[in-house]
C-alpha cells in the first residue's frame, strides 16, 4: 500500500489549525475548501482530523456522490450517521428533544428514527419554508448540544455533487455557527463539472458573510522532491531529473503523483534493490490506467466539435497559437468561427486550457500535461500522424520558414507519416538535430538526426547523398557521446563504407578511430586495438598528424587498460612528441591527461600530480568540456587513490558539474563511481548504497562491464562492512562474472580495471565471512595480476590491507611480514596514507606477538591517527578494537574500555552490525558497561591528541602540567580543550573531568 507522506501544506494546515483553535474557544467556523480533483483536499482534512481526534474532538466525515443528487441531505446523512449511530437512544432523544422526526428527515436509517419513517414531521398548517427553518434549527441544535461535550469537526466533501437540500442546510449552518464549538469544512472539486446554480449562489452568500476561504493548489516541484525523498529515503540530489519529470507530468496533483508511482512500482520501473530504491533514470512517465479513467470522464462531457478541437490543441502542443489553430481548425477540422469560439470557451471554462500572450499572438496551453497526453492517446496513431503533418506545414507557413523555429517544426515532422514530404521533413529534422547539438542536448539531437536519416533511407533519392553522409557522421559522434556504443559502431561502419566508396582515406581513418573508441567503451579492447592501428596507419599515409596523435592517445589508453603499461607509454610518448611539435592546446591537454592516467596506477604519485595539474590547466584553457571533465575526473581518482580527500572532493565537484552540463549518462556514471569510493571511505554509507545501487542499474543498461565490476566492488564493500553478506555476495559474484575474472586467461591481454577490482572484492568477501585461507589464495593471484600489469594502486588501497588482516586472523606471521615489506615500499612510492597506516597496523601486530605491548600501542595509535585524518572511519574503528585487545593483554583495562567504547561509537554511527557485535563481546569480556548509542557517540568526534588531553584533565592536571607532559604549550592545550568542550557539549573543565572519570579515563 503506497501511502505518501504529508508534505508541502504548511500554510493550509496552519490555517485549518487556527480555525480549530478558534472553535475550541467558542467561535464556530465554516471553511470553504476548493481545488482541482485529486489535489489533496481529502488528505489535508484527514491530517487535521488526526490531530483534533487525538485531542478528543468528535468527527463527522461525509461525501456527496453523483448518483445521490436527488436524495435530500445525502451528504449530511453520510457524515452524521456514524456519529449519531454510536449514541444510545436516550442520548438521541435528549439531543432531538424527543422529536424523532428530525432524525427521520436527516438520517432515516438510524434505528431511533424507524418509528417515524413514513410519518409527517409537520402538520399541514406549516408552510414548506417554515418546515425547512425548523428542521435546519433542529439540526443546528443537535450539533450545538454534541459540541457542548467536545468540539465537533464536520467535513463535507465533493459538494459539486450535493443535493439542493444539503446546500440550503450548509448555508443555514454557516450563518449560525458562531456560538457553537463546531468547525465545518466544506470542500468541492473545481474541475469535475460546472457548479450548480444554487451552490454557486450559496457560496457567494457565505463568502459575503465572512466564511473562511481556502483554495488548495498543487504541490510545488520542491514539494514533490521532498515527498519522494521522504518516502523512498533517497537524497533530493539523486531524484532531481526524475522529480522534475514527475512534476511536469502530474503538475503537482497529489492523486496523479500517487497513481503514477503505484503504476511505476507495479511495472517494476521503480523497485527496491538491496536496501535502496532504483529506477530514477526513467526518461518517460506514462499515464496510469486509473488516471486515464479520471481524465476520460472529465473530457467525455464535451461536444463532438469541442472534443476535436481539444485533440488538435493536444497534438499541436507548444505550437498551439491562435494563428495556427485557426488555420488548421478551418482547413482540417472544418470548424467555422462560431464553433471555434464556442469550443475554446468550453475548454477554458472547464479549466482544460488557459490563454497566454505569446508575442503578438495568443497561445493555448493545457492546464495539465496529463490531459494533453490522454487526448493524444485517444485519437489513434493514423489521425495523430495526419495532424502532425498538417501542423508542421502550418508552423512553417506561419513563420515563413524561419530556421529559428526548426525544432518546433521538426517536432511535428518527427511524429508525422514518414512518407509525407520526405525532403522537407529531412531538412527540418536535420536543422533541429544540429540546433540541439549546439545546446548539448544530445539525446534530443540523436532523435531528430535519426528520424531524418530514417526518412532519407525510406525514400531513396529524396535527399542529396552528401546530406545522408553528414547525418551518418553526426549520428556516429552523438551516439558515442551518449554511450550507445552499438549504435555508434553501426553508424561508424556505415560512415567508413561511404568514405571508402567516395575515395576518402581520412574519412576511413576517422571512422576506424570511432569504431575503436566504441569497442573500448564496451570493454572489447583487444578488438579496438586493431581499429586504432588502421586509423594510425591511414592517417600517417595521408599526412594528418593531428589525427595520428588522437589515434595514438586512444590506443595508449586501450593498452594501459589491458595492463600493457610499457607499450602504452611508448605510444603516448610518441604522440606527445608530435603534439608538442604541433603546439595544439587540445592535443597537449590530452597528452598530459594520458600521462596522468599512466602514472595514476603505477606511480610515482608526485609525477601523477604534476600531469594532473597540467592536464586540468590546459583542458580548461581549450574550453572543451569533455576534455575538462576527463582531466578533473582522473585527478579525482588520483585524489582517492592517494587519500587526498580535499583534492578528491574539489575535482569530483567539477567533474560532476561538467558531466551534468554535458548530459552524458556515461560520464555521470563514471563520476558516480568516484563519489562511491569517497562516500564508502568516509562512512557516508547510506548515500553510498543509494547511489551505488542506482549506478549498477544504469551500468547494466549501458552495458558497461568494466565499470560495473568496479562499482560492484565499492558497493559490496559497504554491504560487507555493514554485515549484509547476502547483498555483498550478490555483487561480488556479479563483478566476478562481468569482468571476465571467472574465466581469466592470464596468457592473453585482459581488462585489468575490471578483473583486478573483481579479485579484490572476492578477497575482501572471503576474509569478511571468515574464509581467511581462501582470501589469501585469491589475494596472491590478485597481487600477481597487479605485479604483471604494474597496477599496484589497487593492491595498496584495499588488497594488501585485506591480506594483512587475513594473515593476522590466521596467525600467519610469515605472510604478514611479506605483505608488510611489500606494502611499505609501494605505499611510500604512491604516497598512500592508508597503505602507510596499515604498515603501522602490521608493526603493531608483530609487536603484540612479541609481547612488546607499549610498542604495539604506539604503532596502532599512529595508524588510527592517520586513518582518522583521511578520514577512513571503518578501518579506524577496527584498529581501535584491535588496540583495545592489546591494551587488555598489557594490563591497561581502563584504556581498553575507552578504546572499545570509541570503536563502538564509530560502528554504531556507521551501522556496522558485525563491528557492533564484536565490540559488545569485548566490553562484556572487560566487565564494562555497554553504553547506549547516544552515550557511546560522545567520544567519537575527538582526535587522538584531544583524547590524551581529556585523560589528563580527568587526572586533574592543569593546562601547564598537560603542556609539559605532552610537549606542547599551555595555550595549545587550552585551544584543544575549547574544541573538546564544543564537541562534547560540556560547559567547563569540571564538567569535562566528571564526564571523563565516569568513562574510566582517569586511570
Amino acid at each position: 500500500m503506497l501511502t505518501l507522506p504529508f508534505i508541502g501544506r504548511t500554510r493550509e494546515f496552519r490555517l485549518l489549525s487556527d480555525a480549530c483553535d478558534g472553535t475550541v474557544n467558542g467561535h464556530g467556523t465554516l471553511v470553504l475548501l476548493s481545488g482541482d480533483g485529486g489535489v489533496g483536499k481529502t488528505r489535508l482534512v484527514q491530517e487535521v482530523a488526526k490531530v483534533v481526534a487525538a485531542n478528543g474532538w468528535q468527527l463527522a466525515l461525509g461525501r456527496a456522490f453523483p448518483l445521490e443528487t436527488a436524495i435530500p441531505y445525502a451528504v449530511f446523512a453520510d457524515a452524521l450517521s456514524p456519529l449519531l449511530g454510536a449514541l444510545d437512544s436516550g442520548t438521541l432523544m435528549r439531543l432531538t428533544r424527543g422529536d424523532r422526526g428530525v432524525l427521520a428527515a436527516l438520517v432515516p436509517q438510524l434505528p431511533a428514527a424507524q418509528g417515524e419513517r413514513g410519518a409527517a414531521m409537520f402538520t399541514d398548517s406549516v408552510t414548506p419554508a417554515e418546515q425547512r427553518v425548523r428542521l435546519h434549527t433542529a439540526i443546528l441544535n443537535i450539533l450545538g448540544k454534541l459540541a457542548e461535550k467536545q468540539p465537533v469537526l464536520l467535513c463535507l466533501e465533493n459538494l459539486q455533487w450535493a443535493d439542493s437540500a444539503s446546500v440550503e442546510l450548509l448555508h443555514f449552518l454557516g450563518r449560525q455557527l458562531a456560538p457553537h464549538k463546531v468547525l465545518i469544512v466544506a470542500s468541492w472539486n473545481e474541475t469535475d463539472q460546472p457548479l450548480a446554480a444554487d451552490f454557486r449562489l450559496a457560496l457567494r452568500s457565505l463568502r459575503g458573510l465572512g466564511a473562511t476561504e481556502l483554495h488548495l493548489g498543487p504541490l510545488s516541484e520542491s514539494d514533490v522532491t521532498a515527498l519522494l525523498a521522504a518516502y523512498f529515503a533517497v537524497d533530493a540530489e539523486v531524484l532531481g531529473p526524475f522529480s522534475a519529470r514527475l512534476f511536469h507530468a502530474t503538475q503537482g496533483n497529489a492523486f496523479f503523483i500517487e497513481q503514477t508511482l503505484r503504476e511505476l512500482i507495479a511495472r517494476g520501473d521503480l523497485k527496491q534493490q538491496g536496501q535502496v530504491w532504483v529506477g530514477w533514470h526513467l526518461e518517460d512517465i506514462a499515464l496510469p490506467p486509473s488516471v486515464c479513467d479520471v481524465l476520460a470522464a472529465r473530457l467525455a462531457r464535451f461536444s463532438h466539435s469541442t472534443r476535436r478541437l481539444a485533440e488538435l490543441l493536444a497534438v499541436a502542443g507548444t505550437t498551439a497559437t491562435d494563428t495556427i489553430v485557426r488555420e488548421v481548425a478551418a482547413t482540417t477540422l472544418a470548424l467555422n468561427e462560431q464553433e471555434l469560439r464556442t469550443g475554446l470557451q468550453e475548454l477554458r471554462e472547464a479549466a482544460v486550457i488557459v490563454e497566454r500572450i505569446d508575442g503578438v499572438d495568443i497561445a493555448y496551453v493545457f492546464t495539465h500535461p496529463m490531459l494533453q497526453q490522454a487526448l493524444v492517446n485517444a485519437i489513434g496513431l493514423a489521425r495523430e500522424r495526419s495532424l502532425h503533418g498538417v501542423l508542421a506545414l502550418a508552423v512553417e507557413h506561419a513563420f515563413a520558414g524561419d530556421i529559428a523555429q526548426a525544432e518546433a517544426i521538426a517536432a511535428h515532422w518527427q511524429r508525422a507519416d514518414p512518407r509525407t514530404e520526405p525532403a522537407r521533413a529531412v531538412h527540418w529534422l536535420a536543422l533541429a538535430g544540429r540546433s540541439a547539438l549546439r545546446r548539448v542536448a544530445r539525446r534530443e539531437a540523436a532523435a531528430s538526426l535519426r528520424a531524418a536519416l530514417d526518412r532519407a533511407d525510406a525514400n531513396p533519392g529524396s535527399v542529396p547523398a552528401e546530406l545522408v553522409a553528414d547525418l551518418v557522421d553526426e549520428l556516429a559522434r552523438v551516439y558515442r557521446r551518449l554511450a550507445e556504443y552499438h549504435e555508434a559502431i553501426a553508424m561508424s561502419e556505415r560512415a567508413r563504407e561511404i568514405a571508402r566508396a567516395g575515395g576518402r582515406p581520412l574519412g576511413i581513418a576517422v571512422a576506424e578511430r570511432r569504431i575503436g573508441l566504441s569497442l573500448q567503451g564496451l570493454g572489447r579492447r583487444e578488438d579496438a586495438l586493431a581499429h586504432f592501428d588502421v586509423a594510425v596507419r591511414t592517417a600517417r599515409a595521408e599526412g594528418d598528424d593531428t589525427l595520428v596523435v588522437r589515434a595514438l592517445f586512444a590506443k595508449g589508453d586501450c593498452l594501459q587498460a589491458l595492463g600493457m603499461v610499457d607499450e602504452a607509454k611508448r605510444e603516448v610518448n610518441e604522440a606527445l612528441a608530435t603534439a608538442e611539435r604541433l603546439d595544439q592546446l587540445p592535443l597537449l591537454a590530452r597528452a598530459h591527461r594520458m600521462l596522468l592516467v599512466l602514472h595514476l596506477w603505477t606511480g610515482p604519485a608526485h609525477r601523477a600530480w604534476t600531469h594532473a595539474r597540467r592536464a586540468v590547466e590546459l583542458a580548461e584553457r581549450t574550453g572543451e568540456r569533455n576534455l575538462a571533465w576527463s582531466a578533473h575526473f582522473f585527478s579525482a581518482v588520483l585524489g582517492g587513490l592517494t587519500s587526498n580527500t580535499a583534492a578528491l572532493a574539489a575535482h569530483l565537484a567539477e567533474a560532476t558539474r561538467l558531466a551534468q552540463e554535458l548530459a552524458s549518462p556515461l560520464l555521470e556514471l563514471r563520476t558516480t563511481e568516484i563519489s562511491l569510493e569517497y562516500r564508502a571511505g568516509i562512512g557516508d554509507w547510506d548515500r553510498a548504497l543509494a547511489d551505488g545501487e542506482r549506478a549498477l542499474v544504469l551500468g547494466r543498461a549501458l552495458d558497461q562491464t568494466t565499470l560495473l565490476a568496479r562499482i560492484a566492488h565499492w558497493v559490496s564493500g559497504v554491504y560487507m562492512q555493514r554485515g549484509d553478506f547476502v547483498a555483498a555476495q550478490r555483487l561480488v559474484q556479479e563483478a566476478w562474472e562481468v569482468s571476465g575474472a571467472a574465466h581469466l586467461d592470464l596468457s592473453r591481454p585482459f581488462e585489468v580495471h575490471g578483473v583486478l577490482p573483481a579479485y579484490v572484492a572476492r578477497t575482501r568477501y572471503l576474509h569478511a565471512v571468515g574464509e581467511h585461507e581462501a582470501a589469501l589464495t585469491h589475494g596472491r593471484v590478485a597481487l600477481a595480476i597487479a605485479d604483471r600489469t604494474n597496477y599496484i594502486a589497487w593492491a595498496v588501497y584495499r588488497l594488501m590491507p585485506t591480506m594483512a588482516s587475513a594473515a593476522m586472523a590466521l596467525g600467519d606471521q610469515r605472510t604478514l611480514r611479506e605483505v608488510r615489506e611489500r606494502l611499505a615500499v609501494e605505499a611510500e612510492r604512491l604516497a598512500h596514507p592508508i597503505g602507510l597506516a596499515w604498515v603501522s597496523v602490521i608493526d603493531g601486530e608483530v609487536a603484540r606477538v612479541e609481547a612488546r605491548y607499549e610498542d604495539a600501542v604506539r604503532h596502532l595509535h599512529r595508524a588510527i591517527e592517520a586513518l582518522e585524518a583521511v578520514p577512513y572511519r571503518f578501518d579506524a574503528a577496527e584498529i581501535r578494537l584491535r588496540l583495545a585487545r592489546i591494551q587488555l593483554a598489557g594490563g591497561a583495562r581502563h584504556e581498553a574500555v575507552y578504546e572499545a567504547q570509541a570503536a563502538l561509537s564509530l560502528f554504531e554511527t556507521l551501522g556496522a552490525r558485525g563491528g557492533i557485535d564484536r565490540t559488545h563481546e569485548l566490553l562484556r569480556e572487560l566487565g564494562a558497561r555497554i553504553p547506549t548509542a547516544a552515550a557511546s557517540s560522545t567520544w567519537s568526534t575527538l582526535t587522538s591528541r584531544e583524547v590524551e588531553i581529556v585523560k589528563l584533565v580527568a587526572q586533574r592536571l592543569s593546562n601547564k602540567e598537560i603542556g609539559a607532559k605532552l610537549g606542547i604549550t599551555a595555550r595549545t592545550a587550552g585551544t584543544h580543550l575549547a574544541n573538546v568542550y564544543d564537541k562534547l557539549g560540556v560547559r567547563d573543565r569540571t564538567a569535562l573531568g566528571d564526564l571523563a572519570r565516569e568513562q574510566g579515563l582517569h586511570h
